[in-house]
């Protein structure tokens, strides 16, 4: 056997965490302990930490798995790895080390995978003011907190008022949620960040936007927190125990959807979940089954947009509340009337 094939088996079987001896490894390569120890001797010199256990039970294992040693991918396994690297972009998860990755695996494949590879990264874009922005860092870290449950800290910037929405309107103020995670895409420029001390519970991705959604200590309450929106994220040592807590999805799903907005706009249809769901993604609205059909739930700062919402809503539909939409789906019957007669918009209330 080539010592250069050696050397990747030897990695291999040091992967598993196994205790070997040299005689043992000099008999499974057929070969001799001394061969054995100067091939461990050439794995430390390329960085690989592989320490020796004394006694008669003794031999080398690797002591750290900082490094990986070379993976051995099938063809379809590889081209699928580099497939979801080309996509990191779109989850705002994109990092020089994804790129690097990316190459590699590029140089593995055949001809017609590497064609796909490059077709993907090249048809996959994320436009202008629309990229998360999401740190893989800080995603790694906050994953790591959740499973070994320790308070998180961070920055956490907010969010810019939205349009119509006055100045009593507060993050603090929703009860289970903030306002933070709403529909606002950019993030605040020269806004003040505040450092949040959380025991966060699961992160959540939905409509393209990652969410954490944690026990925020200083306030007492469940929040919803954008990622995009958090800096210097931090991992205590301080362990907590599991609260009883809500289920993470559906409060990440309120919070983006209605939770943060000044009103909350209820609709039944008898249409199903499912073409309730064509006409509002999950980022638009909440649509649940409730006993007298489907519910569609949804948050707006002016109930104007949610009159032209309803309006473009091809099922057909009950509006359940609030009661102050009925008079604005009336306005916006005028206005559109007045238009189809005359081909010219009206004036509306405070132009």
């Amino acid at each position: 056997m080539r010592s250069e094939t050696r050397l990747l088996s030897l990695l291999g079987m040091f992967a598993s965490g196994r205790t070997y001896s040299a005689q043992e490894l000099a008999a499974h390569f057929e070969c001799t302990p001394r061969t054995i120890r100067r091939d461990i001797a050439e794995l430390r010199e390329l960085g690989y930490v592989l320490g020796s256990v004394p006694g008669t039970a003794g031999g080398y294992r690797a002591e750290s798995r900082t490094m990986l040693p070379p993976l051995q991918f099938e063809a379809g396994e590889a081209l699928a790895t580099a497939v979801g690297l080309a996509l990191l972009r779109g989850a705002g998860l994109d990092t020089a080390n994804a790129e690097l990755a990316t190459e590699k695996l590029r140089g593995m494949l055949p001809p017609e995978a590497r064609s796909a590879v490059d077709g993907i990264s090249a048809a996959v874009s994320v436009p202008e003011g629309h990229v998360p922005g999401v740190d893989l860092d800080a995603v790694i870290t906050l994953a790591a907190t959740i499973a070994a449950r320790t308070v998180t800290t961070f920055d956490y910037l907010k969010r810019p008022p939205s349009w119509g929405e006055t100045a009593s309107t507060g993050d603090e103020n929703v009860r289970g949620a903030t306002a933070q995670a709403s529909r606002a895409q950019g993030q605040a420029t020269g806004a003040q960040g505040q450092v949040r001390r959380v025991e966060p519970v699961q992160l959540v991705v939905l409509g393209g936007h990652w969410y954490l959604y944690a026990w925020d200590l200083e306030r007492s309450d469940w929040r919803v927190f954008r990622l995009d929106r958090m800096s210097g994220v931090h991992a205590t040592t301080f362990v907590f125990s599991p609260r009883d807590h809500p289920d993470a999805e559906a409060a990440v799903s309120s919070a983006v959807t209605s939770a943060a907005y000044r009103h909350t706009v209820i609709l039944r249809t008898d249409a199903g979940v499912d073409e309730a769901r064509r006409w509002f993604p999950s980022r638009a609205a909440t649509v649940a089954e409730a006993a007298d059909g489907v519910r569609v739930t949804f948050g707006v700062d002016d109930l104007r947009w949610a009159a032209v919402m309803v309006v473009m809503t091809p099922e057909p539909f009950d509006v359940i509340e609030p009661g102050g939409l009925l008079a604005e789906l009336t306005a916006l019957a005028d206005r559109a009337r007045s238009i189809g007669q005359t081909g010219k918009s009206p004036l509306g209330a405070g132009e």
